[in-house]
């Protein structure tokens, strides 16, 4: 097993247990609705822009474009492919 320890300023750090916070928060929030209404949540909660973006670096402009195939695989899948694969009885 890897393990990798960071050094965070203090101001890092207060963001990082504000963000966290806000996770446990959220988490505890979705646990306590039911399957549909979770759904619900995360509709209203999904990113709404394009993943597609422009940046410009050094002069030079970059473009950077998101695709998703309609017949590849679901995050659940690929997840539940990789577990069965490493799990040996």
């Amino acid at each position: 097993m890897n393990i990798f320890q960071i050094e965070l300023t203090e101001q890092e750090a207060k963001i990082y247990d504000k963000v966290m916070e806000k996770v446990d928060e959220t988490a505890a929030f979705l646990a306590g609705l039911s399957h549909e209404e979770r759904l619900d949540w995360l509709k209203e909660h999904q990113y709404i822009h394009p993943i597609s973006f422009e940046r410009e670096i050094g002069g030079t402009i970059y473009t950077v474009n998101a695709h998703f195939s309609k017949g590849a695989e679901t995050a659940d899948g690929k997840v539940n492919r990789i577990l069965n694969q490493n799990i040996t009885l």
